[in-house]
């Protein structure tokens, strides 16, 4: 992306939402009627997982709550597989909005719904492709939590659905949508502070150790089958629904595609780099021995660009550290005559070639000075952005738009670093990827083994490329 391009692109989200009050997003005909898939999570409070509603609300309960915040929104739809959190997510959706959702447990009775412009998809990683492509084949708009799926296979399939549908498609990389975090790539891609020549990027978790995954009675709450949707079909197991999933291959993808995606493609958006040349990750697990995590638990992911650009990203699951500036979380951009620091709320900060004085700070709240947000009360590190984010996407939805905050082309191509460094911890080898195609190199890399995945007969993803 050239910087023509970029600030066309930074700029576009003034033009759709400007358009979409001259149309009047309020009118009946210009309401947009959303679905979200995956709207709450439950927690364990020692009697087995029940619903919090006081506490932690998972990833699509926060991005349903974005939605019901927007005029000329509505959150029409609601769908889960464990009925409590569905029943909790409609009777949230009726206090924030109100209006009474539909409730639904199976996905693809939405995808028969014509009254349904957009899918907000908070699914767990194994089923983001399937439900995703689903919607997209239907007519549906789609928002898409991250990772893209859990392959590089995966993630080429829902890119190929979205070219043949058209269909407006955004990936929930919700730092994109910060004016500041904009603002700060802009310095970067402006040639000001001179070549941009190494992203560091890092994450520390300080996750508990996870244990009691073991066979267990399906509870009566869970459409199990469902839940499973395209994975081969297994026997249930205690503390795996509804987070825990995520460290347990098949079904997630371990801390580098979940938290590692959101900096490193910050990192590469700022570094203006497109396909890697080289991708190597070393890691292994190293904390809370015996414990159920399937995933490394420390990685360092190192890639190469043509050009002579890198990207780093260390992550460890089990550390609360703050390693660098002082942050839990964040990205560095070294450039000749400064760098810039990305921080885990959207902030950007340019500081001189040491690091030591701060030249320029744009704070997360720096925003669009026509955006609306609703309550300045946290809920999550990012929920103001998550608005914006929203709002980018609906607007786009409205417009017919496919420059979102973070069309298909951008999300392949960051996810694919992170899911080529879990390729890479697996195989003990360095990926090499032909940088015209976003694919190996040779046709004998064992990469390759590592491309696709099984699924459940009938369930195959590659029936939906079309």
């Amino acid at each position: 992306m050239n910087r023509r391009h970029f600030l066309t692109a930074g700029a576009g989200a003034f033009a759709i939402a400007a358009a979409g009050r001259a149309w009047g997003a309020d009118a009946p005909s210009n309401r947009i009627r959303l679905a979200v898939v995956g709207c709450a999570r439950s927690a364990d409070h020692g009697n087995g997982f029940v619903l919090d509603p006081k506490g932690f609300r998972g990833r699509g309960y926060q991005i349903m709550s974005r939605a019901c915040e927007l005029k000329g929104c509505e959150v029409a739809a609601v769908c889960d597989v464990d009925r409590t959190a569905l029943a909790y997510a409609a009777s949230e959706v009726k206090r924030m909005a109100g209006n009474e959702p539909k409730q639904v447990r199976d996905f693809r009775e939405l995808m028969a719904d014509p009254s349904i412009d957009g899918v907000l998809v908070a699914t767990p990683d194994h089923s983001h492709v399937y439900i995703g492509a689903s919607a997209m084949n239907a007519g549906k708009a789609l928002y898409l939590e991250k990772p893209v799926g859990v392959t590089a296979g995966e993630a080429e399939v829902l890119r190929d659905v979205q070219k043949r549908t058209g269909r407006v498609f955004q990936l929930g990389t919700q730092r994109r949508s910060s004016y500041a975090t904009q603002q700060g790539v802009e310095l970067i891609r402006s040639g000001k502070i001179g070549r941009p020549r190494w992203a560091k990027c890092w994450c520390m978790s300080d996750r508990p150790a996870l244990r009691g995954v073991r066979p267990a009675a399906v509870p009566e709450w869970l459409d199990w089958d469902l839940w499973q949707c395209c994975a081969p079909r297994a026997d249930y197991r205690a503390n795996v629904v509804h987070y825990n999933w995520r460290f347990i291959r098949g079904y997630g993808t371990g801390d580098l595609p979940n938290n590692g995606l959101h900096f490193v493609d910050i990192a590469r958006w700022a570094l203006g780099a497109e396909w890697p040349e080289r991708v190597y990750a070393g890691g292994g697990h190293l904390f809370c021995e015996g414990e159920d995590f399937e995933f490394e638990d420390t990685h360092m992911l190192t890639v190469q660009f043509p050009d002579r650009k890198y990207l780093t990203w260390e992550g460890c699951s089990h550390s609360g550290a703050q390693p660098f500036m002082g942050l839990w979380t964040g990205c560095l951009v070294y450039c000749d005559d400064g760098l810039v620091l990305f921080g885990p709320r959207g902030e950007a900060v340019h500081y001189d070639r040491k690091g030591r004085k701060e030249l320029m700070r744009w704070e997360a709240g720096t925003a669009d000075p026509n955006a609306q947000v609703g309550d300045n009360r946290l809920s999550n590190p990012t929920q103001q952005i998550d608005q914006w984010h929203m709002r980018r996407f609906v607007d786009c939805v409205r417009a017919g738009d496919l420059r979102t905050a973070a069309p298909i082309d951008v999300a392949v191509k960051s996810n694919l670093l992170t899911e080529l460094g879990n390729v890479s911890l697996l195989t003990g080898e360095a990926v090499r990827i032909d940088p015209a195609t976003g694919r190996p190199a040779s046709k004998d890399s064992s990469a390759w083994k590592f491309w696709n995945r099984s699924y459940e007969p009938g369930w195959e993803v590659e029936k939906l490329r079309g």
